[in-house]
């Protein structure tokens, strides 16, 4: 089959002029008729007459123009969706725990759908380390560089963030707000399975108190949960004092759900760290995403600096 022969026929069957469909086609007169003449020759069948009107179509060619038709629109339109894809990278797929999903990859997500109508996202709620040779991924997102084993895939750090203390209004109006760390033992904290404490850093100015100074505090919680949003659920309601990221955070804070406790201190600082398949060329639409991270997570550090300062 020559698609080509097809094409010709069918633009001189719209037009019904060889003549017109040579324009349609960009080429000479000549040329489409004997295009015709060819696919005749190997179908065998008459697809064009010539009446007292000009060219018209045989039964045989109605029959033809009417299945062939359909199928190049479809094979054109489908190409055109091929390429529109590819220039705009196709599906961006993303892994990650949930909470990096919530705090740092849907915000940014949001920004490229808006600016890239025909972008497509796949993203996935995982705490686990996908196979590249098998999934279909371009990037897995954690804050456990150990339980990212070398393999075929490349690691690279994205940047950094601070985790402070956070808590609901309706706890600190019935407790009161904590002065000290000591002052948590008092209170009711969020943790994790297996955590046991936190260590508080004096933010630098901060009573004259230089930045560095670990503080230790051991926790009596009474509830431990994963993952983030979990805690962060349970703080909003009240249940508990929280330490999570700035990023993870935001939102309720700017709902007046949460406060920040004891603004003096903040807890030692996170790292986030991305996995992506070893390929020869890293798909732009997954390096587009990572650039737009690092740049994000730059520019919160920024903006955590600045108001640290201001305090």
């Amino acid at each position: 089959m020559s698609r080509n022969e097809y094409s010709v026929f069918i633009a001189v069957a719209d037009s019904l002029s060889y003549t017109r469909a040579a324009k349609r086609l960009g080429v000479h007169p000549t040329s489409v008729s004997r295009s015709v003449e060819r696919l005749e020759a190997r179908l065998g069948l008459n697809l064009v007459e010539t009446g007292s009107e000009g060219l018209r179509l045989t039964e045989a060619g109605e029959r033809l123009s009417a299945f062939v038709a359909p199928l190049l629109d479809t094979l054109d339109n489908g190409v055109e969706a091929l390429c529109r894809d590819a220039r705009s990278g196709g599906v961006l797929r993303i892994a990650a725990p949930p909470e990096i999903l919530i705090s740092c990859v849907n915000p940014i997500v949001r920004e490229m759908l808006a600016q890239n109508p025909a972008l497509r996202v796949s993203l996935e709620a995982s705490v686990s380390l996908p196979d590249f040779k098998r999934a279909e991924c371009d990037v897995f997102l954690s804050h456990r560089r150990d339980e990212m084993n070398e393999g075929d895939y490349r690691i690279r750090r994205i940047g950094t963030y601070d985790i402070a203390l956070f808590a609901a209004p309706t706890l600190l109006e019935r407790q009161g707000q904590p002065l000290t760390p000591q002052d948590l033992a008092s209170f009711p904290c969020l943790v994790r399975p297996g955590e046991q404490g936190w260590t508080l850093i004096p933010v630098e100015g901060e009573g004259g108190s230089s930045a560095g100074a670990q503080i230790d505090i051991q926790l009596d919680s009474r509830i431990a949960a994963t993952p983030a949003p979990i805690r962060l659920d349970f703080a909003c309601a009240g249940s508990g004092i929280i330490a999570a990221s700035l990023e993870l955070c935001a939102q309720p804070l700017a709902q007046g759900k949460l406060m920040r406790v004891l603004p003096g201190y903040r807890l030692p600082s996170g790292a986030l760290y991305a996995a992506q398949p070893v390929r020869h060329h890293t798909r732009p639409v997954a390096e587009a995403f990572i650039t737009r991270l690092i740049e994000r997570l730059k520019l919160n550090r920024k903006e955590a600096d600045a108001l640290e300062k201001t305090r």
